[in-house]
């Protein structure tokens, strides 16, 4: 059966982040709340099943929630700044935390959904030089991160199989 590599490099961290700087005691939704996103997944797992494929899942990269933070809020007053961290409940940490949420929803949907995920998160996280494997918004992979990730693909999916012949 010919496999086929789901993707979907984003995460949970795409609000409108403007809004939440001006009410941050406001309830703010992201753009893709977690239900939607497994429901995406699941479907994108049942089209490649229905076209006679194997569906192979692949983590979410790292991200770096302060230059993340820097990034969301540039061109932000520093009360809007304050407004942000206040509804981050003080923590940029609540960013990856966040984007540690829907990672992990990735590995359960893969026990559940009984197909393979390729972990490129573990690598990142394991490499001597972190920071330069993303760009300077924080979650964007650097040409390091990509070919990082490019390898850790391609033993991946020599050692295992996950490709047709």
């Amino acid at each position: 059966m010919d496999k086929t590599i789901l993707i979907q490099p984003e995460s949970g961290l795409q609000y409108n982040w403007s809004e939440i700087a001006s009410n941050p005691s406001g309830h703010h939704e992201p753009k893709i709340d977690l239900v939607a996103y497994k429901a995406q997944y699941i479907n994108k797992i049942a089209q490649a099943r229905t076209q006679g494929q194997e569906p192979v899942l692949v983590s979410l990269p790292i991200m770096d929630e302060n230059r993340y933070f820097a990034f969301i809020t540039r061109g932000m007053s520093m009360q809007e700044r304050k407004n942000l961290l206040y509804w981050l409940g003080g923590k940029t940490e609540r960013l990856r935390n966040i984007h540690a949420l829907y990672n992990l929803a990735l590995f359960r949907l893969a026990a559940t959904q009984c197909v393979h995920i390729i972990d490129i998160t573990s690598p990142m996280l394991a490499s001597d030089h972190y920071d330069q494997l993303l760009e300077q918004d924080g979650i964007t992979l650097s040409e390091e991160g990509q070919a990082l990730v490019d390898s850790e693909l391609a033993s991946l999916i020599s050692r295992f199989g996950l490709l047709a012949s």
